[in-house]
């Protein structure tokens, strides 16, 4: 019997003390799981730059407000919302000449653009990535049905975790018990997108120039991720 409970312990005993939390005092199991699933996103967003560089500061705003005024056609021509488009951190930027001396102001303003729709999502990106000063894309995808699925992984996640500690009760020669603590991880996407804006997922910035144009236009399939740690006690 002591033998049994050493061997428990010692299982438990490093990822239970590197929370700084107490052991409990009775016999217990701890275990880490994961679930995943993969999902269709029905969402999106691109981001992007428009910059526009000229010695005299007006034209470079022009310029600037002409390429949004032809991204706002392009909405309204696609049925996409003006209301999800958003413009934001107007800032100057100093130019340098061949010969380091500073010349031109760049006007630069971030874009964010969401796609509810993304059947819609070719005819809406396809042009931008050919538009004049428009650079830095980076897209986005997510699901509107979040909450709902990442319930269903956590359920999935707390399977895999009953089972591993149920092996683990087997081979102690215990029955496993009630559960008496859980700390689930933030949910991860491991997929093949090319980044997402929530903070709880990657968020990569890239360029038409080291990018083809066509990663840009696919909708790939998320795979998300949910993480648990749970803790059985033992009898």
């Amino acid at each position: 019997m002591l033998k049994q409970f050493a061997l428990v312990a010692s299982l438990a005993l490093f990822p239970v003390a590197a929370s700084a939390s107490p052991l409990p005092s009775y016999p217990f199991v701890h275990v880490s799981a994961e679930a995943s699933r993969y999902t269709t996103p029905n969402i999106g967003a691109i981001d992007f730059m428009i910059s526009a560089s000229d010695a005299d500061p007006a034209q470079a705003r022009d310029t600037v407000e002409t390429r949004i005024a032809e991204v706002r056609a392009l909405l309204q021509e696609q049925g996409v919302p003006l209301a999800d488009l958003e413009t934001r951190d107007v800032r100057r930027e100093p130019g340098m000449d061949a010969a380091g001396k500073d010349t031109a102001r760049e006007l630069r303003v971030s874009v964010h653009l969401i796609v509810r729709d993304l059947s819609k999502w070719r005819a809406v990106v396809a042009p931008l990535l050919v538009k004049p000063n428009l650079n830095g894309f980076a897209t986005s995808f997510d699901i509107t049905e979040r909450d709902a699925f990442e319930a269903a992984l956590m359920a999935d996640a707390l399977q895999d975790a009953r089972r591993r500690a149920e092996i683990i009760a087997r081979g102690a020669r215990r029955k496993l018990g009630a559960v008496t603590g859980v700390s689930p991880g933030g949910v991860k996407n491991v997929g093949t997108t090319m980044g997402l804006v929530r903070p709880d997922f990657s968020y990569n910035r890239s360029k038409p120039s080291n990018v083809g144009a066509r990663d840009f236009l696919n909708v790939d399939a998320l795979k998300l991720i949910q993480p648990v740690d749970v803790v059985y006690k033992l009898e």
